[in-house]
Formats: structure tokens, C-alpha cells, sequence
């Protein structure tokens, strides 16, 4: 049994806050297999979190390493003469330096500060009330686990349920913060700028969006009152909480990049579809199969914009025309602050996963263009990433759909 996890299970148990002080995210850079290999058996042996697989020898990893670990850490990596440097020196001054972009009481669009669960909500609930010719607000199939409520927002000016579909979900994994706050900046946009903007406008009267800001409302939630790094729901499976929700999709289920351990960050739970985060998810999507445009997923962190296949690196049959899609997104994106977005199939642009809700939305549900996007940061911040930075994350990033959804 995994010892960190066996404590961060216990500090669950007993809903007290995780304290990441002295922690240290290290990236680390083999150069060849042996070394990669070497790594690879470390992490495993000392129990390491890590925030970045590596998607091949000669590219990063970045891996989480606790205070009383470091030191022996470090000096392995000195002695065996593997490319590494510190990220991050403290992850909790960070938390700690953060707390003040943190709102629990908002009811307006703020895009200047992170939200917590039931501020995100009534936001989105006061925007519905001011925006009632365009957008609603409700409930996603049933409650979770722990009685939070996935919601699904529709802003659509009109067209009785006929326009194509463009499917945006944020937040499946909880400590990914950016991804919900962009949703909100995104849905802000359409709302504000109908009528006033060409572009938004005309995108509006010929789509219909659909979006899931929170996919995991009660790993989000226990972000914020538990364990910043918090990835997964908080379901539990013995021991241990939570399934990684992207990896609960039947897409090749329980292959590649996936654990059948409970205590794993990529637990892929105990069947396809266990969660009823995912199936809520999966009857919604397939309720709109037949007219979804395309389908996006935003997490972080990274910079990248990937389409199918996660599980294989065999490509889809429409692989070309996706990747010009992606192509003209991240140019669009790039265009806005000069952000630099890696794009291509999941497995050779960041690494192998299956059981991910892109790959499940094109296979099973027939969506032509699936995407999942990692945005901010490549690093520095990883999933802390600074609220100064949800502005211009989400105007690159909604330059980027809306050339893509454009560009299909």
C-alpha cells in the first residue's frame, strides 16, 4: 500500500487540510532509456506524486517530492548525473500566497479570482437570471457521491434545438483550477458580447454551447476545504478515495496509463462508467451525438491541444482533418499572447491513457472532432497556477475555439 497515499487517505477520512509545506516540484529530464528506466523505478520506489509524465526519453517529468525525501532525492539524481532542477521550492507558499485570488462569495462574473464551488454556482445562477433570453442553468442527471450537483449551462440564442453543438467541459479533475475558471470566462464572453460583437454574434445564431463547468464538483470542493492537489472524486474504494474520472470512460477501459490500484492518482475505478460523474457525462453527450460539432475537454497544465487517440497510437480515421482543426486553433491562441500550444493525438503528444472522455466521444458517440486541451501554464506554476493569469488564459484559449469551431 502506497505510504502517501495511505496518509492523504487518512487526512480525508478525517477532513483535515493537507499541509504541503517544504514540498518540492522537481523537474527531471533523462536522456536516454536507462535513465529514464532508472527514474522511472525511483518514483516508484519512494512513492513520488507526479504533476507531468514524461511523454518520451528526453522530455520532462515533473514529480512532487516531500521534505524529508528530498535531500536522498536529489543526491540520487546528482550521482547518477540526470538533468533535473527545482520548479517549485515550497508548494505550500505558494497555496499559501494564493489564498488571497480566493472567493466563497461572489454573484457576478470575476475573473480576477478563483471561486469555490457554490460561488462558481451562483454566478452562473445570477448571469442565467440576467441573461434569461440566452442562458440557462440546471442540474446534470443525478447527484454525486457526496450530494454535489454537476450542472450544465446552455447558451444558445434561438433555433429550437437544431443548431450543431459545441461541447466544452471543465474541471475533471479537481486541482486543475484554470479549466472551470475558463469555462466562466467563456460563457461570460458569449453572454456580454451578443449583439455588440460580430464574430460572437454570429457564432451564437448558428451554435448552440453547451457547457459542464464542474465535471467533478466534489473533488473541486475538496480542493478547497481538504487537499489543493486533490485530482480525483472522492468516491471510496477501500482504503483509499476517489476514481480519476478520466480514466472511467469505455475507451479501451483499465489500459495504458490507468491503475487498477485505488490508492493511484489514474485509478480507473472499478468499471467503465462507475462514476456518476461519468455517466452523467455519457448520457448527455449521446442525448447529442447527433448534432455535437465538436467535443472539448479543458484541464491542465502543459500547453497542448490534442485529439484522439489517448489509449494507442494508431490514429483516427479523420486524424487530418482534426489536426487541421487543432492547427488553426492553436495558431489563433498563439496570436493572442504568444502562449505556445504543442498540438497532435493524445499518446504521442503528452503520453498513453485510455479510458478518456475524448477518445469515448469520438469512438462510441461519433463525434468528428474531440479534443482535449491542457492549458497554462508548462510548469512554473503547474496546476497553481496564479489568478492574474485566468484573463489572458481564457481569451487565448476562446480565440482558439472559436477559430477552430469555425474552421470545421
Amino acid at each position: 500500500m502506497r505510504t502517501l497515499a495511505l496518509l492523504l487517505c487518512v487526512a480525508a477520512a478525517h477532513a483535515t487540510v493537507v499541509n504541503y509545506e517544504g514540498y518540492k516540484v522537481v523537474r527531471v529530464t533523462p536522456e536516454d532509456i536507462s535513465d529514464a528506466t532508472w527514474v522511472h523505478k525511483l518514483v516508484k520506489h519512494l512513492d513520488l506524486p507526479v504533476w507531468k509524465e514524461a511523454k518520451q526519453v528526453g522530455h520532462s517529468t515533473d514529480i512532487m517530492v516531500a521534505p524529508h525525501q528530498a535531500s536522498s532525492f536529489l543526491d540520487r539524481l546528482k550521482r547518477k548525473s540526470i538533468k533535473h532542477h527545482i520548479m517549485i521550492d515550497d508548494v505550500q507558499k505558494i497555496i499559501n500566497e494564493q489564498k488571497a485570488d480566493q472567493r466563497t462569495d461572489a454573484k457576478r462574473f470575476d475573473h480576477t479570482a478563483y471561486h469555490d464551488l457554490d460561488s462558481m454556482y451562483n454566478i452562473l445562477e445570477t448571469a442565467a437570471s440576467e441573461n434569461s433570453d440566452l442562458m440557462t442553468v440546471s442540474d446534470l442527471g443525478s447527484p454525486t457521491y457526496e450530494n454535489n450537483q454537476q450542472k450544465i449551462v446552455k447558451i444558445s440564442s434561438g433555433g429550437d434545438d437544431t443548431r450543431p453543438v459545441v461541447w466544452i467541459d471543465c474541471g475533471i479533475h479537481a486541482r486543475e483550477w484554470v479549466s472551470p475558471a475558463v469555462c466562466q470566462y467563456i460563457m461570460d464572453q458569449l453572454t456580454s458580447l451578443y449583439g455588440k460583437d460580430t464574430r460572437t454574434t454570429s457564432l451564437l445564431d448558428s451554435h448552440d454551447f453547451i457547457f459542464v463547468p464542474s465535471v467533478n464538483p466534489d473533488g473541486y470542493r475538496y480542493t478547497w476545504n481538504g487537499d489543493r492537489i486533490w485530482r480525483k472524486n472522492r468516491v471510496p474504494y477501500g482504503f483509499c478515495y476517489g476514481t480519476d474520472c478520466n480514466r472511467n470512460f469505455d475507451s479501451d477501459f483499465g489500459g495504458p496509463g490507468t491503475s487498477d490500484s485505488s490508492c493511484s492518482d489514474i485509478y480507473h475505478g472499478p468499471s467503465a462508467f462507475s462514476e456518476i460523474e461519468t455517466q452523467n457525462l455519457r448520457d448527455e453527450v449521446n442525448n447529442l451525438a447527433d448534432r455535437m460539432k465538436v467535443f472539448l475537454t479543458l484541464h491542465s497544465y502543459s500547453q497542448l491541444w490534442m485529439t484522439p487517440y489517448g489509449y494507442t497510437h494508431s490514429l483516427p480515421a479523420n486524424y487530418d482533418d482534426q489536426y487541421a482543426v487543432a492547427e488553426a486553433g492553436v495558431a489563433a491562441l498563439e496570436a493572442v499572447h504568444g502562449t505556445q500550444f504543442d498540438f497532435g493525438n493524445i499518446a504521442d503528444t503528452i503520453y498513453l491513457a485510455a479510458g478518456g472522455s475524448s477518445d469515448w466521444a469520438y469512438d462510441t458517440a461519433g463525434v468528428q472532432y474531440a479534443f482535449a486541451l491542457e492549458l497554462r501554464d508548462t510548469g512554473y506554476y503547474g496546476f497553481l497556477l496564479p489568478a492574474d493569469q485566468i484573463i489572458p488564459c481564457g481569451e487565448e484559449t476562446w480565440a482558439g475555439i472559436m477559430a477552430a469551431v469555425e474552421a470545421i
